[in-house]
């Protein structure tokens, strides 16, 4: 029976051994060896465990063997024991059975407590470690009703104090927006309903701290109060909708903002700065100085620093909204309009309106050459001009010039010996010391030079186009676009003083033909008339003449008519995109009067005397001024002269002019002049005032006898 038993058990152990080599990597460990017999068949308690084959390959084997070895010595000794006393229970199985019963629970116990080790690992990998930061932000933005009054309290303080000096220092009302730009805060927040009032004083509801809403408001919102408009306002409507201002009152008002200002003593002209974006209205005084005045703060530009005139700065149609001309003791200066800043001391006699035919001021605005360079004068025994960087005030080229004319990109400037200089806006200068003389430049590529007693027509790199043999030519009057080409205009140095036919030189390039000529012209037809454009808000705008076989130069080129785009303030573009500040013309003489009306006005009184006329016939400061600076040199140059205005119905009846749209004013005026000898009695000329409406249209030009 024993051996029986002995082969079982290896049967077993075989089996047992044979179950390791099929599990790969794997073997069954026995925790507890207990084995009992019933009926012949033995049942097996176990615990297994699964253990990496290549940490114990080593050691299976041996340890195998081992356990066998034990298991039947052990085995063996059991069925000996149990055969011998086989129904009688001895002290120690009872032990053993009890042994193996706290076996069992502290195994338990331990495989329990291995669990519950690795679910609190799992529990502490699981749950993020910012959940308890979460809960301190949580907190943080849990803002008692207390500490955000106090956030939007502090919040408005800082908006409200920035609007305080944009409106104490630099006399500007900010807006919202923009106020908000210039606050640094801990806290994000955004109001829906905000208010700034013309007193400065700030309104703030239906705000926000940090995306969450906030009962509290700053400031106390102001009603409204029905505008009462006397007769010395003046009223701004400013459409609610495209923000557009005009000085005219509006069918709809109710759909305008209104501002209202008065001016301290009389005033003439009175216009927008920019309809849409400035907040200023430009005026003159009775001595044509100009001022501007913030319509939504009634205050002075610069106010209360005491200056005669200020005058914006254009570049390209638009106004330079950082820096303003400022005149004082008779010198002019620049400022920086936000800063208050004085950038360029007061040290010009005039800065420059307009460099095509020469320099003259003051008028409503400064055209600047380029993006911060303007022209400069002073005037002593000889007039002196020079360009400028206002923004920096340096000097770009010396105030040393007698006279200095634009063309294209380039300045031609002439010197005390009548010498001619070309340069662009950076003070360059171009073909220096290469010919005998330079008369003149047109668009930046023609330039008709001297070279041994020839004259000649080159490029601006030298390359030479015509030659025109030997001329004798004097100062240049002008010199402009023609014919795909240029025309240079001269006094004919050989003219007889009694033949006004044949006063005049005009030497001409045809660029399409690859031709010059030169031929007399005469220089008394009605010279340099020029057009200005005011209309009510942009148009395209159309030109022409009735007798366009009349017009002899024009600028810009004149192809059966002029197409431009007219701008409320005078403003003039081509279809390229060319600025111009009028449309200008010369034309043969076919109109003669007989003086049996008119002024004698001499030397002496020559200034007084066109102030004066052209004021009442209604020009503008700025056209009087370009006026009087064309035409006071020839007053000036006769000792006596007789003088007769030529206005509207007059020159219309022989040179039609047709604008589309018709203007609902027309201004035309031609001043004729002639030398006396001595003093004439003549009936004084009666004069209509012109009264400017809606779109404004005005010429002027002028002839001599």
């Amino acid at each position: 029976m024993e051996k029986d038993n002995i082969e079982k058990i290896d049967e077993q152990i075989k089996d047992i051994m044979d179950g390791n080599k099929s599990k790969k990597g794997k073997r069954e460990v026995i925790v507890d060896r207990k084995y009992a017999y019933d009926d012949g068949d033995t049942k097996k308690i176990d615990a297994i465990s699964d253990i990496d084959e290549e940490e114990v390959k080593d050691n299976v084997s041996e340890d195998m063997e081992k356990a066998v070895e034990e298991e039947k010595e052990k085995t063996v000794e059991e069925e000996i024991v149990k055969e011998e006393d086989k129904d009688v229970e001895t002290d120690d199985d009872k032990h053993g059975k009890n042994d193996s019963k706290k076996k069992k629970k502290k195994t338990l116990f331990w495989i329990l407590g291995c669990l519950i080790l690795v679910l609190l690992i799992l529990l502490i990998i699981l749950i993020p470690e910012p959940k308890e930061e979460k809960k301190e932000v949580k907190k943080k933005n849990e803002l008692s009703s207390s500490e955000q009054e106090k956030i939007i309290t502090g919040y408005g303080d800082a908006l409200k104090g920035v609007i305080a000096v944009y409106y104490d220092k630099q006399n500007v009302l900010l807006e919202y927006e923009d106020a908000v730009k210039l606050v640094n805060y801990d806290y994000k927040v955004k109001c829906g309903e905000h208010e700034i009032y013309d007193d400065g004083e700030l309104y703030l509801n239906n705000c926000s701290i940090n995306g969450k809403s906030t009962k509290h408001f700053y400031g106390k919102k102001q009603e409204k109060e029905e505008l009462v408009i006397s007769d010395k306002d003046i009223v701004v409507y400013v459409s609610k909708s495209s923000g557009i201002a005009t000085l005219t009152k509006p069918s709809n008002v109710k759909d305008y903002d209104l501002y209202k200002f008065q001016i301290d003593g009389a005033y003439s002209e009175l216009k927008l700065l920019d309809e849409k974006n400035s907040d200023y209205v430009l005026y003159t005084d009775e001595n044509y100085n100009v001022y501007m005045i913030n319509y939504k703060t009634g205050k002075k530009v610069l106010d209360p620093l005491n200056y005669e005139s200020i005058l914006p700065i254009i570049y390209k149609g638009n106004y330079d909204s950082d820096y303003i001309a400022v005149l004082i003791n008779n010198k002019w200066g620049i400022y920086n309009i936000n800063t208050r800043e004085r950038v360029v001391g007061h040290y010009y006699d005039s800065v420059s309106v307009s460099l095509s035919m020469g320099i003259s001021g003051p008028a409503m605005n400064i055209f600047s050459l380029d993006d911060g360079v303007i022209a400069v004068a002073n005037y002593g025994e000889n007039s002196e001009f020079g360009v400028i960087n206002y923004r920096d005030n340096t000097m770009i080229i010396p105030v040393e010039y007698n006279q200095m004319l634009k063309s294209g990109n380039y300045l031609w400037a002439i010197d005390g010996y009548g010498d001619g200089h070309i340069f662009d806006y950076n003070g360059n200068e171009y073909l220096e010391d290469e010919y005998d003389k330079i008369y003149g430049i047109v668009d930046g590529k023609y330039v008709l030079i001297k070279e041994n007693d020839n004259v000649k027509l080159v490029t601006l790199k030298g390359k030479e186009l015509y030659d025109y043999g030997e001329l004798n030519l004097e100062d240049a009057n002008f010199a402009i676009a023609y014919k795909d080409g240029a025309l240079f205009q001269f006094d004919n140095p050989n003219k007889d003083s009694d033949d006004y036919k044949t006063d005049c030189l005009e030497v001409i390039y045809d660029n399409s033909k690859k031709e010059g000529e030169v031929k007399t012209t005469e220089c008394g037809g009605i010279a340099k008339p020029i057009l200005y454009l005011y209309p009510k808000k942009m148009e395209k705008v159309t030109v022409n003449f009735e007798h366009p076989e009349y017009l002899k130069t024009t600028y810009p080129k004149f192809n059966g008519n002029w197409e431009v785009e007219a701008h409320h303030n005078g403003d003039l573009y081509d279809k390229n995109g060319k600025y111009y500040y009028g449309l200008y013309w010369d034309e043969f003489k076919v109109h003669n009067v007989d003086f049996s009306t008119g002024y004698y006005v001499t030397k002496d009184m020559a200034i007084e005397f066109l102030e004066e006329k052209l004021d009442y016939i209604g020009l503008s400061p700025r056209e009087a001024n370009e006026f009087i600076t064309y035409w006071l040199p020839i007053l000036e140059d006769n000792e006596q002269s007789l003088v007769y205005f030529e206005l509207t119905e007059e020159r219309e009846s022989y040179n039609k002019l047709n604008i589309n749209p018709k203007p609902d004013s027309l201004l035309r005026l031609v001043i004729h002049i002639k030398k006396v000898d001595e003093k004439v009695d003549i009936e004084k000329q009666k004069l209509t005032r012109f009264k400017r409406r809606g779109f404004v249209a005005v010429e002027w030009g002028g002839t001599t006898y």
